[in-house]
Order: structure tokens, then sequence, then C-alpha cells
């Protein structure tokens, strides 16, 4: 968390951040990095803003600020594992698929940008007096119901901060932040069911979202049934040129001088990118375009059997946590929810959205069967 004096020049930075001082921000972040170098909130705020700002800049300078985001969030990620807003940079990295956020009138979007700042300022009741303006000239902005409800949370008022959480997300159960911040509430009521509720309906509605799985492992710990983490690191690519028409394979360089018979990891990577040329072309030559989501299925189902098949003929196992995890799913039926929960990427939407009404209680029962988070 870092001393005091460093937390409030972070609360500084971001009352900043909210007026548009975007420099002097970075110069808050920086002072409070310096005062508390062991404390991640100030790198991972300074990355976070870092991310935000390269998407409304030139190509060339957006990848040099975004490396700079990406170096940040790595550093907080180092000195605590679990920082939301660093892991929500590297999501956003590896995810280039904007999910559209809610636009409100103009009027609710002033009187919001308002509280926001007045709430960085520690001025909570003034800042409740900006976000129910927001809410009455609209309605639908989920976030002025979100915030009011965090200055109750601030201030420890739990009844009144769960029920606003609770109304920012009724009133977009996309929200995935609505339902985690309700989760906490809940667990500071003592309803820890109610509080895992609400953990898996943020999975629900953004499984990008890594802080939403946090709230689960937190109470499964508490449960004493922790989850396993699959944490995939992924050593191969697939680059599609849409003018030549050619797919371009990637490996790792762990795998320059690896072959497929000796090496079960480097065998599943290769037949997982292959796979993926395959179906493409497959579905190219009917006429069909294969939507990300069934490219990345094919991939894993093909290297899951691969893998299978060596190991049966006397191969050595794969030693990569991750891949050993795939392999043991309770059900082969089940690879489509672990692509759609633990690989998430918004291109899934329609294909996700489609799973969760065949499989309303789908997120938990896997969960159940798994014990498996990203």
């Amino acid at each position: 968390m870092g001393s005091a004096e460093s937390q409030k020049l972070v609360s500084e930075g971001q009352a900043l951040q909210a007026n548009g001082q975007f420099k002097e921000a970075l110069e808050k972040y920086e002072a409070a990095r310096k005062l508390s170098p062991d404390a991640s909130s100030p790198l991972s705020s300074a990355a976070y803003l870092l991310q935000a700002l390269a998407g409304g800049m030139p190509a060339e300078s957006a990848a040099k600020v975004r490396q700079q985001a990406e170096a940040l969030a790595r550093a907080a990620l180092k000195l605590a594992a679990n920082d939301p807003m660093a892991a929500e940079v590297l999501r956003m990295q590896s995810d280039p698929t904007v999910v559209p956020a809610y636009k409100p009138s103009e009027a609710a979007g002033q009187a919001y940008a308002e509280g926001e700042v007045l709430f960085h300022k520690g001025q909570y009741e003034a800042a409740r007096v900006k976000y129910r303006e927001a809410q009455l000239a609209d309605p639908k902005f989920s976030n002025a119901w979100l915030m009011e409800g965090d200055t109750y949370f601030v201030e420890k008022n739990w009844p009144a901060a769960e029920m606003l959480f609770q109304k920012a997300a009724a009133v977009d159960p996309q929200n995935a932040q609505a339902w985690r911040f309700q989760a906490d509430a809940l667990m500071r009521l003592g309803n820890r069911a109610g509080a895992e509720a609400a953990a898996l309906n943020a999975v629900a509605a953004q499984p990008g979202q890594q802080p939403s799985w946090e709230r689960l492992a937190m109470i499964a710990e508490l449960d004493k049934q922790p989850y396993a983490r699959l944490r995939l690191e992924r050593k191969a690519s697939v680059s599609f040129d849409a003018k030549s028409g050619k797919s371009t394979v990637q490996m790792d360089g762990e795998f320059k001088d690896a072959k497929a018979e000796a090496n079960t990891d480097y065998a599943m990577w290769l037949t997982y990118a292959v796979a993926q040329v395959n179906a493409r072309a497959a579905a190219e030559k009917d006429g069909r375009k294969l939507s990300p989501f069934a490219q990345e299925l094919a991939g894993w189902t093909t290297a899951l059997k691969v893998a299978d098949e060596l190991v049966q003929a006397g191969g050595p196992a794969p030693v990569t946590p991750a891949l050993q995890a795939l392999r043991k799913l309770a059900a082969p039926e089940q690879l489509e929810a672990a692509v759609l929960l633990l690989m998430y990427r918004e291109a899934y939407r329609p294909e996700f959205e489609a799973w969760k009404q065949a499989h309303p209680n789908g997120i938990k029962a896997f969960l159940a069967a798994n014990r498996l988070i990203p």
C-alpha cells in the first residue's frame, strides 16, 4: 500500500487525472513512488494513465507509450502480484478489441467528471451531490451509481454502498466493476454466499478482467478450497496477411532446436498454431469465415489430441503446468468453456454469450469441476 503520504499523493494524482491534468498526475505518481518504492499503486496508476493516453496518439508514439505502460505494470506486479490496475493494463495490451463504453449525456458526463475530482480530493459528500446530478441527467449511466456507492464504501457505510453497487449492476449488468464492488461490500457485511454470486456475475460480464477472478480466489481460500491458476504464457502465435492470404507461424525462442517427438510442449504449441492455419484455410475454401474463437478452439483441440497421442506412444508428458492443467480438464467438452473463461478475448463475445445462454450455471459448474482460474 505504501505510506500514508504516498497514498495521499496517489489520490492527488487521480484527482488531477480526473480533471484532465495528465502531466501533473504523472508527477504525483512519480513522487509517490519515490516515497514508497515498495508500493505498487504509484506504478500501476501511472501505467493505467499511460495506457489510456496511448489510445489517442499517433501509431509510433502510441507504441512507445504502451511499452512504458507495460514496463510499469510488470514492475507493479512484481511488488504486488494481484494489483488490479496493473493486471488490467496487461489485459488491455494482450486484447486489442476495445469494449464499447457507455456514453452518457453531456450533462451527466460533466457532473460525473466534477464528482470524480471531488472524490479523489476526499470530499465525499460534495462528490455524492455531483454523482446524483449525473444519475438524474442520465439514469442509464451505471458508473454514476457505482461511484456514489464508492463514497459510502470509503466511509465504511457498507449497507449504503452495497445498495448502490447493486443498483449500478442492475442498470448495466455488463459493468463488471459494479459486481466486484458489490462483492466487496457483501464480504464486509458477512454475506460470503452473496459475495461469491456477485463475483461470478463479474466474471460473466467480463471474463478477461483479472480482478473479478481474484474475488473468487479470495473467497475460495477462505473456504479452504483454493483454486489452481492456469497462468498460460503463449509460446506460439499466428499472423494472417489479408492482402497476400498467407499465414505466418511464430514460435517462442526456447523451442529453437526442439524436436516434436522429444518435446511435447513444443509439439503442442506447434500443433496449436498450425491447426489454426489449417482451420482457417479449410473455412475459406468452403466460402466461410472462421471466427477468432473457432480458430482458437481448433488450435487447442488439435494440440491436446496430439499431446495424448505422443504420451500414449511413450513420449514425454508436457512439463509446463498450464499445458498439464489443460490436459486434466474434467471432461473433453469443457475445453470450450476453458477457452471462453480462462483465455477470453473480447472477440469471443458472440460465442461466450451463446454459451452462457445454453449453460446458465456454466461458470460455477466449470469452477466446481476443475478448480481452475486464469
